[in-house]
């Protein structure tokens, strides 16, 4: 009887603070989290005029298309002839470079990198300036296939923390001779590369440098984006148990608040002088989610307290609600949308933190074509305010 109660007790010990942890957070991290702890933070230049984190998730935009199960097949011809694949992509606003290049090299990138994006990728996350970026995928991989088609294309192997790496060039080269828009790891340019096939995810970096520091964050090593407070505010702000995270922009508050452009420029219209002033923030995050048949566009601001988060919520539901674009300084796009804006403040207990919020929903369309058989691509309005942030034109977040 003892002994039996010794064992007893002893597989209480063992069992008790993975039965702890797992009742503290009983939730896998969100793949965005995920894939934010590949991101050395080093890699994220402080005084960034670029969008500094670009995260795409293509099972998700096939999803809120209805087209998963097709997408599952892994039919392409199936794939590129039953559905408006080029207009459904167009949603992706500012993906990674290979985006560009998905559809036109469609079929070839198997044979090229040993998988094929539109089915086996389903989420990427880009990151840093150019021209040292960096680029994590997450999906389906065939390790040996992978190796086989570099192999064929003469990359070399080397090891790194015990993580195969399939690299070509001197670091940050280019060859115009090996441009190869079938290749995403900078083939449209003949770029240099360092592949690595980690446990979770693939990476791809034009530097040992950086391909090192994303091992390191990875193997948990060097410290990550997913170990930034601010960072893990606002992606818990942005991802909901309930619909589904398209797309997401991360910007340093350099990057769109402290400079704001000239509001002397012709066609600018600045925020209205009848709010307050934004109060001045360091990171930013703009989301396109989907909802039933909803369209739900997210701006998310993280500051000190909650008080100057409500403040800046408050402030910014107001630029945003009047917003309009220079081309077309009479049109406010809320109104020409039909779209709601609300305001809120999601704490952020564990990291001390407050994020201001602001929602800007409204419906899919009724019809998916317009008069001339077009596809309507979704998230539109998202688009447009992406479009005005690349021509520093992008007023709500002025400071």
């Amino acid at each position: 009887m003892n002994a039996r109660l010794s064992l007893f007790l002893a597989l209480l010990l063992v069992l008790l603070p993975g039965a702890s942890a797992f009742a503290q957070d009983d939730s896998p991290p969100s793949p965005l989290l995920t894939l934010l702890a590949g991101v050395p933070q080093s890699a994220i230049p402080a005084d960034s005029r670029w969008i500094a984190v670009r995260y795409t998730d293509y099972a998700a935009l096939s999803e809120s298309e209805g087209i998963t199960k097709l997408r599952d097949f892994g039919n392409l011809d199936l794939l590129k002839t039953a559905v408006p694949l080029p207009g459904i992509l167009m949603r992706l606003a500012a993906g990674p470079e290979a985006l560009s290049y998905l559809y036109p090299s469609a079929g070839q990138m198997t044979a090229a990198v040993g998988f094929e994006w539109l089915f086996d990728v389903d989420r990427s996350l880009e990151f840093g300036d150019p021209p040292d970026m960096g680029l994590l995928l997450d999906g389906d991989f065939d390790a040996a296939a992978i190796g086989a088609a570099l192999g064929a294309r003469d990359f070399s192997q080397a090891d790194v923390s015990g993580v195969t790496v399939w690299h070509r060039f001197d670091d940050l080269a280019i060859s115009v001779a090996d441009r190869d828009i079938a290749d995403p790891f900078g083939g449209h340019l003949g770029a240099a590369a360092r592949i690595a096939l980690l446990p979770d995810m693939l990476a791809n970096a034009r530097s040992w440098p950086l391909i090192n520091g994303i091992i390191g964050a990875a193997q948990g090593d060097l410290p990550s984006l997913a170990d930034v407070p601010a960072y893990r505010a606002l992606a818990g702000a942005i991802t909901a148990p309930d619909g589904l995270l398209i797309q997401a922009l991360f910007f340093n508050g350099a990057a769109l608040g402290a400079v704001p452009g000239d509001p002397a420029s012709p066609g600018v219209t600045v925020p209205a002088a009848n709010l307050d002033p934004l109060p001045p923030y360091t990171l930013v995050a703009l989301a396109d989610r989907q909802a039933g048949n909803d369209q739900v566009h997210l701006i998310a601001l993280v500051y000190a307290d909650t008080p100057t988060a409500q403040a800046a919520a408050d402030v910014l539901a107001g630029r945003i609600a009047d917003f309009r674009l220079s081309v077309r300084p009479d049109a406010v796009l809320t109104k020409e949308f039909g779209a709601t804006v609300s305001a809120s403040v999601v704490g952020s207990e564990a990291e001390g933190l407050a994020v201001a919020l602001v929602e800007v929903r409204y419906p899919l369309p009724a019809v998916r074509t317009d008069a001339g058989g077009r596809f309507i691509t979704a998230g539109r309005l998202y688009s447009l305010w992406v479009q005005a942030i690349m021509r520093r034109e992008f007023t709500p977040l002025w400071w």
